[in-house]
């Protein structure tokens, strides 16, 4: 991102809360996160030649905490930082409301999930109790992802996912940016539903579903949205490719806050399934029990233990010959609940919460959906020069519509 002018590939995470917060000990509750984990200041090294990359711990730094009066929007605190005003790996805003504060955690994702960042911000909440407690062990703080897993082992386990691979090769695969990466800006806007309107989604994806797994349903309406821009672009063959991403984390257990804990499964739809709503998310729903039975989470994390070893070059040359260019067709992720069972931050109630990445071009857009409090929030983001404004206006619309119905 950063050779192509498209900045660093940060997230934001922003919390409403409600009540007295104390911005001094929430700074000091900061400096004890900082000196239990100095990897929050280190960098990323590569030894010798095909090697993996690791994180070289840091010395002892700061972590930038700015506090704005109530004529900041968190919005406009967040696309400041996304757009290269954070120049640490973690950065914090706290912006003033009537009746308490909104806070917006700027993270680079090299260093955090949107798993990992909740995580992160509970484990700078138990600081804010007791400053003088210890952080995880070392060894917790990451993941080995592919263990002890011999070569031959690795090559069995990897088929099912290069057979998927040949698969979705045969179809062209489509997506609003162009394959050149450009020099940009991020963007984003919101969808914020209230609880009622929270509860009707939930109603028309359980009818879909069976209220057993909605990934598909949200998937299909990510799908339909672009398929509407490249429809009314004049794109009417090709498929919509998206490659997304399931938590390694156990549910419910702590988990390590650092790295990208996170497998890939690849999901496709040509342009004319994606018509009907119902359908696309059947079929979406063939392709997940389809890979969970090949084993396409193991599959994922062999091939990417393999591809974090090349260089960069070899790495772009295998996406334009393997890949016609393409990473996937957008971003795409549902993180379910923002913070689980977490009930205040830093002594203020958590109203709501969600996250905001930023994206690279290509593909150059994405929709992350995430719900607090039973709300759901859908955040739609883009880089400059990929999507017009109506465009934007024509995505939200058809994303509000296929989530609510009646349109």
């Amino acid at each position: 991102m950063r050779s192509c002018g498209q900045g660093r590939h940060l997230a934001v995470s922003i919390l409403e809360l409600e009540g007295p917060f104390d911005l001094e000990r929430f700074v000091k509750a900061l400096e004890a996160f900082g000196r239990a984990y100095p990897v929050i200041f280190g960098e990323v090294t590569r030894g010798r030649l095909f090697s993996v990359p690791a994180w070289r711990l840091g010395d002892s730094g700061v972590i930038e905490c700015c506090a704005h009066g109530e004529d900041k929007s968190s919005a406009a605190v967040a696309l400041f930082r996304l757009s290269g005003g954070c120049t640490g790996h973690l950065c914090f805003d706290v912006i003033r409301r009537r009746g308490g504060v909104e806070v917006v955690m700027t993270w680079n994702h090299l260093l955090w999930d949107g798993r990992g960042a909740e995580l992160t911000l509970a484990e700078i909440s138990r600081f804010w109790d007791a400053p003088e407690r210890e952080g995880m062990p070392f060894e917790r703080w990451g993941l080995s992802q592919t263990g002890r897993m011999g070569f031959t082992e690795k090559l069995r386990v990897v088929r099912p996912f290069a057979v998927r691979h040949s698969e979705l090769r045969r179809v062209s695969v489509v997506s609003a940016g162009r394959l050149n990466p450009e020099p940009s800006r991020p963007c984003f806007e919101f969808l914020r539903f209230s609880v009622e309107e929270t509860e009707q989604i939930r109603r028309r994806a359980d009818a879909v579903t069976g209220g057993i797994f909605s990934l598909p349903y949200f998937l299909a309406v990510t799908m339909r949205a672009h398929a509407l821009i490249l429809e009314r672009r004049g794109v009417s063959v090709g498929a919509l490719e998206c490659a997304v991403s399931t938590q390694l984390r156990k549910r419910g257990g702590l988990g390590g806050l650092f790295q990208n804990q996170v497998s890939q499964m690849f999901f496709s739809l040509t342009l004319a399934q994606t018509g009907d709503l119902a359908e696309a998310a059947r079929e979406l729903h063939r392709q997940f029990e389809r890979a969970n039975r090949e084993g396409a989470v193991s599959g994922f994390l062999v091939m990417v233990d393999w591809m974090r070893r090349l260089p960069r070059a070899l790495y772009q040359l295998f996406l334009k010959r393997e890949a016609s260019g393409h990473i996937t067709s957008f971003y795409y992720a549902h993180t379910g609940n923002f913070m689980p069972g977490v009930k205040t931050f830093c002594g203020a109630s958590i109203q709501d919460g969600w996250h905001v990445p930023s994206v690279f071009q290509p593909p150059g857009t994405g929709l992350f959906f995430s719900e607090r409090s039973g709300r759901l929030t859908a955040s739609l983001c883009w880089r400059t020069g990929v999507l017009s404004g109506d465009e934007v206006q024509q995505m939200l619309g058809v994303v509000r519509t296929d989530l609510l119905g009646g349109g």
